[in-house]
């Protein structure tokens, strides 16, 4: 007897829906896009019990005669595609033949459709995938497909569902992702009888209406506009400043030809562009769309069709990386230092005291522990200073001018707003980081040779790290030599770098995890902006350390003229905002 036997159909149907029919969701998007794919004006979804219920959906679209519907609720039939060749360019949602078959073999179905400029509507039943005959109906022109008691005969992927909560959370936003890319139709969303969208046609384009519905006026009002085209791809949206980031990917909603995609790559360069703007662990807020010829697009990966190929992968990560790059230029939140552009002739740079820590430097004496006190509070630029070189003028307009030091750690500045607070640390960080990068691509790295090399020891593992990383290391001006048994000498450093211990600052760059920005590709890249970072911390004036009143003159100038001075190279903010208005509110004048 043979051990092979073809499946009964309602089992195939059911292992086939699988596929298709994750969750109330997943249904929810299958019926949306049919409406939409049908020319709907308006679609009404309702939904009871998180889906397992209930999910009606109806709509005024185009609507079916008798023969077609019979044929819809069979498998790969579809009205979207007649040949292989029609993948090329596709323009509709569906196109499988396999969303209302898979989802009628597991619940019960009806469907009620009358197609325009027809005297008669058709229903039609189908339980657990029997059909039944259909028969003449009251409706008006379009279609109303009501699924109930989902998964009913399949209680594995019943116990599968999440919470209520969570079902009709995820509901609700696949219906507002849907209803932001087409903001030209009227989208009414109803759980369990609480209206959850209520979103009217908008006129035009009315996409940023559209935005404002969804998002709310806040987050909405904040966003960043986006458009942007290079090499016949447009990318065109929103991101949400840098602030405004969330711990979850769940804000970044991504369209390729107006669908809806899960892309790891899109959200990877979306996460590139921000660079280190967003800290580590926080992801970007953002609603992108990405248009491409459709015959650059591959949607026929998977029954979902939440995944897509693109033939030219590279020039469209391309061209969201830079779309979004310029959104934040545009409104003075720098993404990325441009080392290419960075390697041209150098110039000599500003007038600049390199900060010292000890004796009668600009900076004054370091304090190993900061005492909170009215003293430490003391505007600085009352003390003798042995200020010698000229201050810098900003390179931006409406900088903040510093007016004092706070406790050794904050500079007090005000700009035409109100109040800046200015972490010192976080400030002289980024000024020394940007400059090793910059140093580094223009060729003009400054180093300093020591006396005597300091001795480093380090475990196995740790040893083959380091050796492979002693190229990089030297192109940022600090120079490694390994003697064999994890021994190794530090024979210079970055010139800005003093009184360092070697053994500290290479157990610190080993450890380094990189964490500013998303990882390049390229490892010896991505250690060598996470060395940067290391030293420039390991450099950068400290909390505690006293400032007169040129130093921080020369400090904020030296922030003006970094490319991102609103971000540390960890991410944290240098600067904080306090405005006149906020000021004024608690002060009760407002």
């Amino acid at each position: 007897m043979p051990k092979i036997a073809l499946l009964d159909s309602a089992v195939s149907d059911q292992i086939a829906a699988g596929e298709v029919v994750e969750r109330p969701s997943s249904v929810v998007k299958e019926l949306v896009e049919n409406a939409l794919d049908a020319g709907a004006a308006q679609v009404r979804v309702e939904v009871e019990e998180a889906g397992r219920g209930l999910i009606r959906v109806a709509d005024d679209g185009e609507g079916m005669d008798v023969e077609d519907l019979i044929l819809s609720v069979r498998r790969h039939a579809t009205s979207k595609i007649r040949e292989a060749s029609d993948l090329n360019g596709l323009v509709s949602f569906g196109f499988r033949g396999e969303a209302l078959p898979s989802i009628a073999s597991v619940s019960l179905m009806r469907l009620v459709t009358r197609a325009r400029g027809s005297v008669q509507a058709w229903g039609l039943d189908v339980e657990g995938g029997h059909v039944g005959a259909p028969g003449p109906q009251g409706r008006s022109e379009g279609t109303t497909v009501e699924v109930r008691r989902l998964f009913y005969n399949t209680p594995a992927r019943l116990k599968f569902l999440k919470s209520d909560a969570t079902e009709t959370g995820r509901i609700q936003t696949d219906v507002g992702q849907m209803a932001l890319a087409h903001p030209g139709v009227a989208f009414h969303l109803e759980l369990a009888g609480r209206t959850a969208l209520d979103l009217p046609a908008a006129a035009g384009n009315g996409g940023a209406e559209r935005l404002r519905q969804l998002w709310g006026g806040s987050l909405s009002g904040a966003a960043l506009p986006v458009d942007h085209a290079e090499n016949g791809v447009r990318v065109h949206g929103w991101v949400a400043p840098p602030q405004l980031s969330r711990g979850q990917r769940s804000g970044q909603w991504l369209y390729v030809n107006g669908r809806v995609v899960e892309h790891r790559q899109l959200g990877f360069h979306l996460s590139q562009a921000f660079g280190s703007l967003l800290p580590h662990g926080r992801h970007a807020v953002a609603a992108l769309f990405v248009d491409v010829p459709g015959e650059e697009l591959d949607v026929n990966v998977h029954p979902a069709k939440r995944e897509v190929r693109f033939r030219h992968e590279s020039q469209v990560l391309d061209c969201l990386r830079h779309a979004v790059t310029a959104a934040l230029r545009a409104a003075n939140l720098y993404a990325g230092i441009d080392l290419a552009a960075s390697a041209g002739p150098r110039t000599p740079d500003a007038p600049y005291r390199t900060p010292t820590f000890s004796g009668a430097g600009a900076f004054g004496e370091a304090a190993p522990l900061v005492p909170r006190t009215a003293e430490t509070a003391q505007p600085s630029h009352s003390q003798a200073s042995p200020w010698t070189l000229p201050v810098s003028a900003p390179a931006r307009q409406d900088w903040p001018v510093p007016l004092a030091q706070l406790h050794r750690s904050y500079l007090l500045c005000q700009d035409s707003k109100g109040l800046v607070v200015v972490d010192q640390h976080a400030a002289h960080e980024r000024v020394l980081y940007e400059r090793q990068l910059k140093s580094w691509a223009g060729h003009a790295v400054k180093s300093q040779r020591l006396l005597l090399p300091q001795r480093v020891q380090v475990n196995a593992a740790q040893a083959a790290r380091l050796e492979s990383f002693i190229a990089p290391l030297a192109e940022l001006g600090l120079d490694l030599e390994s003697v064999g048994g994890g021994l190794f000498f530090v024979s210079s450093l970055p010139e800005f770098m003093k009184h360092v211990q070697a053994q500290a600052l290479v157990q610190d760059l080993l450890e380094a995890p990189g964490e500013a920005q998303p990882p390049s590709g390229d490892p010896a890249e991505d250690f060598r902006r996470a060395a940067a970072a290391q030293l420039a911390c390991k450099a950068a004036i400290k909390a505690g350390d006293s400032m007169v009143w040129e130093g921080m003159q020369q400090l904020m100038a030296d922030l003006a003229a970094c490319e991102i001075p609103w971000s540390c190279p960890h991410g944290r903010p240098p600067l904080v905002h306090l405005s006149l208005i906020e000021l004024e509110k608690y002060f009760q004048r407002r």
